[in-house]
């Protein structure tokens, strides 16, 4: 965790009747006036911390904006800072050209906020029991953001800076508030409570570039530092969707939505028109790839379920391909009929596969989040539908895995602090989708097959209609079903064994004799009709000699031989006359 002195700067939203912008979605509740929501205006941009915000080293995705319509509405300003610390703030357009000359942060008088309920009623000028807020006025309708300057170092420390208050409220030139105009891509926040005492019941609101608004109830989680960033892709946007979703062991925010404290206002952030498949058409060709041609109504996202197991619901062998499509144009997804296993499905296989296109896809990965007792709770705020159901994939960090959808009232998505420490937590939804029917799709590929073989010494093996005995590459292409082929290669050794070859049938001269030997080998053994289990034997008497040889592996010989011996001649008496 970070550890550094922490200068932070408190943004609350409005209680129901009061106008301010920020206290009561970030510290709804009185109890939260010490700190359990508060926004950090850091400086501290080095490796492995949590970077720059709302200061002049910040880039457009870290600085704090807010939005005015035209130059006739009014900007109202407050702030308290949580330590006596000297410090300034200036405003700049979008342009980065600045608008409000460098002014010290109040600590009495105009544009400073004495206390919670001040701050949560908004500036006095147009609700009672509020604070006297300094007034600025914009040049032109645009983006503006604020940054804050201050020079305390702390040894190598460049320190976070600290508001207890802030509150920014945009009025009509007649005085009437307009909530949903402050807003970030990538806010830093904190509960000052770095041993995770304090939760978060702060509320925020994403608007996708698809123009759909979900608010995020964060739901007592329990953080000391975070950043809250949403996107379409997940922790990065470089990898495809169903790599980017998983959460990881490093710092992976990637901010790429407009997130607000308040729905943003619908003059200048308008609700988008839902897309919708107009077409999905899909070849397989017998190289094994399966291609998608989707057209749509609007540029967005589509899913694509490759269902290969047929068990309901996500099985490890699924797989789920998420890309980006451009309406009016015909856009390819390809699947390269690998299993989500990591091997290839094999050819004539049934898959069902479902199209989705997806509206309002939202990514939140959290970084850091030591424990998430409850769960967020997620509801769409516009257009109006149903309520989205949440996704999480955790088996990077140790943790768990939802990719059938949880819908619950109280909150999906827990963790312990095993899971969220040092780690960025990713979520999804989306607003809502346009399915097209699930399809059943015979999949097709040709294969080649590698047939390794093994055969005893004078054995055969039936490959391709044909007897094969010699040892060597043997290849064939066979028909296979749904018009492909396969092609299977053989590879043929022979085991090694024992050779027993004892020549012809053999006569003895009187008084010889013949030795019958098998070849010899480790672990051979053998077995004569003798009776004799040595690899020779010497003969010299007439009979039939068999053997048997067999080798440790199974492979086995025999022969036999018939030997005749001649006759012993014996010598003769000599008779004398």
């Amino acid at each position: 965790m970070h550890l550094s002195l922490r200068f932070i700067l408190l943004f609350i939203s409005l209680p129901l009747l009061s106008i301010a912008e920020g206290t009561k979605e970030l510290m709804p509740y009185p109890s939260d006036s010490i700190g359990k929501g508060v926004i950090v205006a850091s400086r501290n941009g080095a490796p492995n911390n949590y970077g720059f915000f709302a200061v002049p080293q910040a880039n457009a995705n870290n600085r704090l904006y807010f939005s005015v319509s035209s130059a006739s509405e009014h900007v109202y300003i407050g702030m308290q800072w949580l330590y006596l610390t000297p410090g300034r703030f200036l405003i700049k357009n979008s342009a980065g050209i600045k608008v409000l000359d460098t002014t010290d942060v109040p600590v009495y008088g105009s544009g400073y906020i004495p206390d919670y309920y001040s701050a949560i009623a908004g500036p006095s000028i147009v609700a009672s029991g509020g604070y006297n807020a300094m007034l600025f006025n914009p040049p032109a309708a645009g983006d503006y953001f604020i940054e804050f300057i201050y020079t305390i170092v702390i040894g190598s420390e460049q320190p976070d800076a600290v508001l207890r208050y802030f509150d920014l409220t945009v009025t009509t030139a007649g005085n009437v508030p307009i909530p949903g105009r402050l807003w970030s891509r990538n806010w830093y926040l904190s509960t000052m409570g770095d041993q995770n005492e304090f939760v978060f019941n702060g509320k925020m609101y994403a608007y996708s570039d698809d123009q759909i608004v979900t608010e995020i109830n964060f739901n007592g989680m329990k953080p000391y530092l975070f950043r809250v960033g949403c996107n379409k892709n997940g922790c990065n946007n470089y990898e495809p969707f169903e790599l980017a979703r998983k959460s990881r062991t490093e710092n992976s925010i990637n901010p790429q939505y407009k997130i607000f404290l308040n729905d943003p206002d619908p003059l200048l952030y308008p609700t988008g028109v839902p897309g919708q498949l107009t077409s999905v058409i899909t070849s397989n060709p017998c190289d094994g790839t399966v291609v998608m041609a989707i057209e749509a109504t609007k540029d967005g996202t589509v899913s694509v379920m490759i269902d290969i197991n047929p068990l309901p619901g996500y099985q490890p062998e699924d797989v789920n391909l998420t890309g980006d499509i451009l309406a009016g144009t015909t856009n390819l997804i390809t699947w390269n009929g690998i299993n989500g296993q990591g091997l290839p499905v094999a050819n004539g296989t049934p898959v069902i596969i479902s199209v989705t296109y997806i509206n309002g896809l939202t990514n939140l990965p959290l970084y850091d989040i030591e424990a998430n007792s409850h769960g967020f709770i997620v509801n769409l705020v516009r257009p109006a539908g149903p309520k989205p159901a949440l996704y999480w994939d955790d088996s990077n960090v140790g943790g768990s895995r939802q990719l059938d959808g949880c819908l619950t009232a109280t909150g999906c998505h827990t963790w312990a602090y095993a899971v969220g420490n040092i780690n960025t937590v990713n979520t999804w939804w989306y607003a809502f989708t346009d399915d097209w029917p699930p399809f059943v799709l015979n999949y097709r590929r040709d294969q080649t097959v590698l047939q390794q073989e093994r055969i005893c010494p004078d054995d055969s093996l039936l490959f391709a209609g044909s007897w094969i005995t010699t040892a060597g590459l043997y290849s064939h292409t066979f028909t296979a079903v749904l018009g492909c082929d396969s092609i299977v290669n053989l590879d043929l050794t022979i085991k090694p064994g024992p050779v027993v070859a004892f020549g012809p049938d053999t006569t003895l001269c009187q008084n010889a004799s013949l030795t019958l030997q098998s070849t010899t080998g480790t672990g051979f053994t053998y077995l004569w009709n003798t009776g004799a289990t040595t690899p020779s034997i010497t003969v010299s008497s007439t009979g039939t000699y068999s053997l048997v040889a067999t080798a440790p592996n199974g492979c086995s010989d025999s022969d036999s031989i018939n030997v005749t011996a001649a006759p012993v001649i014996l010598p003769k008496q000599i008779l004398h006359d």
